[in-house]
């Protein structure tokens, strides 16, 4: 090695050196200012709790362990090591990692610095209010819009935190290719997949949103390689949107699925997996939080297209206007 790559070499051993440095430096001020409050609270906002809501119904029982201990008491996972938390947990510091990269992290210590980040950032006065934790028969009507508009806002935080952006951008190529969009949507998915197709068709794309099963399946069987299918689903496992899928899927059309778990039927035959959700609220089904998390995700759908095809997006807007203005009054 002549003086320069010895340089070199050492240079870039400084600055991973001055990186973990600064890492561990963060990590201790955050937990030390974490240690210094009061209550600690359950996890159920941020980046992490995000993760593990999209990913927990796919876990094994050993890694549910895990996660169930971080979400009950994250401060005690933030200032644990790896075999600490594992002893905690009931579990092996293996499944701890293995745990620990199924959310999307490199290993114990990104969870961690990501953990630490969500309780420097989290109020613990305004946290239940956040979440609408607490509205029972007893909760004052006055009081129901502010909890209930605060949890709404705070799932759409976590949708920007499980979003996978490469596959965000994935399905944006294969649907503003696409020949023909089959958008698909039931049950409590299906007034978003109605506004979605409607929204697309704006933006001058030949899309197909039949709401009876048999038109969908029709339609499923019909498409060819050039076409596409956008699947919403918040579980990922409703039979009617499976079949349709499964059949456009053999028929060789590009799938992409916008739903609230990462592991799922619907994810097994998805080509582009957009992941958003939120937690049960109370009175408040799953569901129904998840729901506008996915509006928000089809909204950038929306937008993303719009961008890939300018020129036809702005003509095919224009006459939209049109109709609007010849149907009002």
């Amino acid at each position: 090695m002549n003086n320069g790559e010895k340089f070199r070499s050492n240079r870039q051993e400084e600055e991973l050196s001055s990186t973990a440095r600064v890492t561990r430096s963060k990590l201790a001020r955050v937990t030390a200012k974490i240690r210094t409050q009061p209550n600690p609270t359950r996890l159920r906002t941020g980046e992490v709790a995000a993760r593990i809501q999209a990913a927990r119904a796919q876990m094994v029982p050993s890694a549910l362990k895990f996660v169930g201990l971080v979400l009950e008491d994250p401060q005690g996972v933030l200032t644990s090591s790896v075999s600490e938390a594992a002893d905690r947990a009931g579990t092996s510091e293996s499944t701890v990692i293995r745990a620990c990269q199924g959310l999307g992290f490199k290993g114990f210590h990104d969870l961690k610095l990501a953990l630490a980040s969500d309780l420097a950032t989290q109020d613990v006065e305004s946290y239940e209010l956040e979440r609408a934790e607490g509205i029972t028969s007893r909760t004052p009507r006055r009081e129901v819009p502010r909890r209930v508009l605060r949890s709404s806002a705070a799932v759409l935080q976590d949708a920007v935190r499980t979003l996978d952006l490469d596959a965000y951008e994935g399905a944006l190529d294969a649907l503003a290719s696409a020949r023909r969009i089959l958008v698909i949507g039931n049950g409590t998915s299906s007034a978003p997949a109605r506004d979605c197709a409607y929204r697309l068709t704006t933006l001058g794309l030949l899309v197909h949103s039949p709401s009876d099963t048999f038109g969908q399946n029709l339609i499923a069987r019909a498409l060819e390689e050039r076409d596409a299918v956008l699947a919403i689903s918040h579980t990922g496992a409703t039979k009617e949107t499976l079949h349709a899928v499964e059949a456009a899927h053999d028929r060789g059309a590009s799938v992409v699925a916008v739903t609230s778990y990462l592991r799922s039927p619907l994810t097994n035959h998805a080509d582009h997996v957009l992941v958003a959700g939120g937690p049960e609220l109370g009175f408040r089904q799953e569901a129904m939080t998840s729901r506008l998390a996915h509006l928000a995700v089809l909204d950038t759908i929306f937008v993303g297209i719009a961008l890939c095809r300018p020129k036809r997006a702005r003509e095919f807007l224009d006459v939209m206007s049109e109709v609007t203005a010849e149907h009002s009054l």
